[in-house]
């Protein structure tokens, strides 16, 4: 998918395409996408930017090739292009060799390439310039054998992809060149368990140097953070990385290379560009793109002490200091309260010194006067001193109390912070007498619809409209926290179970009435999870982790609502993290399936139409219900992508079915809220469907009523864009809510769709038991085609033709199939 980021000009836009060799999952790549993209937008807003992923590392192979060469040039055959970017060997050299077909003969910048591949290219190819990775980890060494001169041996983690040979062969002469007696042993051709032995035996004079590693030795894929966390997990050394995202994934440190840096440095020679200078006048250069950085967390756990490292090196993780982030006030206020007591003491001396003049004046009276007069001038200008003191030190004091108020405060809404949250805790839960408290886990539903749409300024408003309206339910005793974001924290000290629950009920029941912010009405809710102490969690950790699932259940269920927490919660929990986190995968795995059902007209005893539904077969998780994981890719905004790719997959197979002669067909695809909400969606749809050269009218797109219910008005004016190009509008699970009814006369609805609860119980035998026939007339009366979801039985067919409903749907006919049956049924049924 491509992303762009373009703003109005008078001047013509620009258009820019980055291709990456790897995958947006891999944080090398999306690191220098993020350089690349800020360095470019910071300077140059007249610019539309195109993404391109190759994911070379998962498909090393000629057909991922060639269908990227199709798929692009199917994107990007009309479009002008001005400059290309690449990252790594494997883009540069697709876009060196298709340039010329695909991307209107562009000049190229070129990121992340080592030396092997520019030698290998340069004086070949023209309109070419770009920076160089320099892979050196000669710094790494010394630093390391700084901090342990013993070290002899360099166990060496990378793997045998086409990069990993690239990179150890470069190390391999780097350390020659530094110091041939370094015993340097490749670990490419081990096993994963035998890495993970193998390090865990290292003694002291070995050091480890994580390069790349996306395999082991026996060509298992192994995820290159997974493979860094597990091997510093049970290694005996420290693990030094090349590359700054191995932080937080176990990395100890090293002088790293930074994937950010590449990217901006590319993005400065794109830019020279792109105000007319030639790419063949810009030079090749190998910038300075490394951090000296380690990791705190990884220097206790091997008591490595912060002198034995360089002095401009970045410690990554380390607690909180005061003294280190106010140094200079500290000092400050240091020095003030040295030059006062050095005052007083000069002060006392001085004083003492008076008083021994006055003895001595005693004697002359004319002395004594002058003397007298002496003293009066100095007492003033001392009181005078005095008084500017004392303003210094009110001064000081204003500007401690408001550095410790800002520090425990939200800057938006004034609220106290996470925290004031944790300290605030430590003092409530452990009281001797405070036997019970309830914590609420509040979070605004739909919040970043919200400002995506209107905008954070709008949003940074609606936030602290919503505190204040929150803070005015407050119970006694309890203290409400923004957490950030969308995310506030109630805390009630000696509160049980039903009180917070009335608690939770009267701050539901406030939001009812709407917010007006920039004289912009709107209605908000919020989803609350409740957890109790001790029953749920006997600190603030836990109480917030108990809260939280509490408050995904209660987002689950259908929001606006709150729910408390129980221990059978965690297993939905983590049920749901683990769909989560093979669910990013699972399209780039080509792990989903269309299953289609036919959809089987009464009028003329035939298949007219075909629903097409979404199945995922996961390797680790199995076959995953719809249900489950539709939620979750909708939470995670994956249902985006992986709706496109639904349509264009329908519209690809019902492209075939017309192909065979069954020019009738037409087919249903359910669409998501995100989705509609997009602001291209109208446009790809109808581009997806131009392309299969399909007839609009043979698509029909579903929505449900909780679409209608929370977006009518983008809504609205969307569908009846779609309805006028002749594509199908049906409403599904009809009868589920409650607000349809008075959307069907405004909305250009094309087919009802009952849902299936009221089909399971009707018969002609206690016909006039049901609504069915009622929706089925008004559905005839409006002009609307009326399917019946879930048929099973032939009482309820009889049921259905009776009262002249138009199509069914269900298990009576057909199941849902996979393409290849369903052609078989549709050829025997001609």
């Amino acid at each position: 998918m491509s992303f762009t980021a373009s703003a109005f000009s008078i001047e013509k836009q620009k258009n820019i395409l980055i291709i990456h060799s790897y995958s947006e999952g891999l944080q090398w790549t999306s690191e220098q996408n993020s350089g690349i993209i800020e360095n470019i937008t910071k300077s140059n807003n007249n610019c539309a930017i195109f993404v391109e992923y190759m994911d070379w590392k998962n498909y090393p192979y000629q057909n991922n090739l060639d269908s990227l060469y199709n798929y692009l040039k199917y994107k990007y055959s009309d479009k002008k292009l001005d400059l290309i970017i690449t990252t790594d060997d494997a883009a540069l050299t697709f876009a060196l060799e298709n340039r010329a077909d695909l991307f209107s003969n562009a000049p190229i910048v070129f990121s992340g390439v080592n030396q092997e591949k520019i030698s290998q290219i340069q004086g070949k190819y023209e309109n070419l310039t770009g920076v160089m990775e320099e892979i050196d980890p000669t710094d790494t060494i010394r630093m390391a054998r700084k901090i342990n001169p013993d070290i002899e041996n360099l166990y060496l983690m990378v793997d045998n992809s086409e990069s990993g040979v690239t990179t150890s062969k470069i190390i391999l002469e780097k350390v020659k060149q530094m110091n041939p007696e370094i015993k340097i042993i490749p670990m490419n051709n081990m096993s994963f368990s035998t890495v993970i032995d193998t390090v865990g035996r290292l003694d002291n004079k070995s050091m480890l140097l994580f390069a790349t590693y996306y395999g082991d030795g026996t060509g298992s894929i192994i995820d290159f953070n997974l493979a860094c966390r597990e091997v510093s997990k049970y290694s005996a050394v420290p693990t030094y990385h090349l590359y700054d995202f191995g932080l937080n994934n176990g990395a100890f440190g090293g002088n790293m290379l930074s994937g950010r840096l590449y990217g901006n440095y590319a993005a400065e020679l794109a830019l020279r560009i792109l105000e007319g200078e030639s790419a063949d006048n810009i030079a090749i250069y190998s910038p300075k793109a490394t951090r000296k950085v380690f990791d705190y967390n990884q220097m206790k756990r091997f008591n490595i002490s912060r002198d034995k490292l360089p002095s401009d090196t970045e410690i990554f993780n380390k607690p909180f200091s005061f003294f280190e982030t106010y140094r200079l006030l500290v000092l400050a206020v240091a020095a003030v309260f040295i030059f006062l007591i050095l005052f007083v003491m000069i002060l006392l001396i001085y004083i003492k010194k008076i008083r021994r003049i006055r003895k001595e004046l005693h004697i002359s009276n004319e002395e004594l006067t002058q003397t007298y007069e002496e003293l009066v001038a100095t007492d003033d200008e001392l009181k005078n001193q005095l008084h500017e003191i004392s303003e210094i030190q009110r001064n000081l004091a204003e500007s401690e109390e408001k550095y410790t108020y800002l520090a425990l405060h939200d800057v938006l809404t004034g609220l106290p912070n996470r925290r004031s949250l944790f300290e605030d805790a430590d003092r409530i839960l452990h009281k001797g007498n405070n036997k019970k408290a309830a914590l609420l886990f509040i979070d605004m539903d739909n919040f970043k619809y919200i400002n995506d749409t209107m905008g954070h300024e709008f949003g940074d408003l609606l936030i602290k409209a919503a505190s204040d309206r929150l803070s005015l339910d407050l119970l006694e005793k309890s203290t409400l926290y923004r957490l950030g974001g969308d995310e506030f924290i109630i805390l009630a000290e000696e509160t049980g179970q039903d009180r917070a629950e009335q608690l939770t009920a009267d701050i539901l029941y406030s939001f009812k009435e709407n917010f007006f912010v920039k004289n912009i009405g709107l209605h908000i809710s919020f989803s609350i999870g409740i957890a109790i102490y001790p029953k749920h969690g006997n600190n603030i950790e836990e109480l917030i982790k108990s809260a939280d699932i509490a408050m995904y259940k209660a987002k689950e269920s259908g929001k606006n609502r709150y729910v408390l927490y129980d221990k059978i919660m965690n297993k939905d929990f983590t049920e749901r993290m683990n769909i989560e986190k093979h669910l990013h995968t699972a399209m780039d795995n080509n792990e989903f399936e269309l299953f289609y059902q036919p959809q089987f007209d009464l009028n003329t005893n035939k298949v007219t139409g075909l629903e097409a539904l979404l199945r995922w077969r996961s390797p680790e998780l199995g076959l995953v219900s719809p249900m489950k994981f539709i939620k979750v890719a909708e939470d995670t905004h994956l249902i985006i992508q992986l709706g496109e790719w639904v349509l264009i997959q329908a519209c690809d197979f019902l492209s075939h079915l017309h192909k065979q002669g069954l020019t009738d067909m037409k087919m249903s695809v359910n669409i998501s809220t995100l989705q509609i909400f997009q602001s291209d969606f109208n446009t790809k749809v109808l581009k997806i469907i131009d392309y299969f050269k399909l007839d609009p009218s043979s698509i029909e797109l579903e929505i449900t009523e909780t679409v209608l219910i929370e977006s009518f008005e983008v809504v609205y004016d969307k569908l009846l864009k779609l309805r006028e190009k002749g594509i199908g509008i049906a409403l599904d699970d009809f009868g589920k809510g409650y607000s349809s009814l008075s959307y069907l006369k405004q909305l250009p609805i094309t087919t009802l769709k009952i849902d299936k609860t009221f089909i399971d119980n009707v018969s002609l035998i206690q016909e006039n038991k049901t609504i069915t026939q009622h929706i089925i007339k008004m559905g005839r009366s409006m002009g609307i085609s009326v399917i019946a979801e879930g048929v099973e039985h032939n009482d309820q067919l009889e049921y259905l033709k009776k009262y002249e409903c138009d199509k069914i749907q269900g298990y009576l006919f057909s199941r849902p199939l996979p393409k290849k049956e369903v052609e078989k049924l549709l050829k025997g049924l001609n």
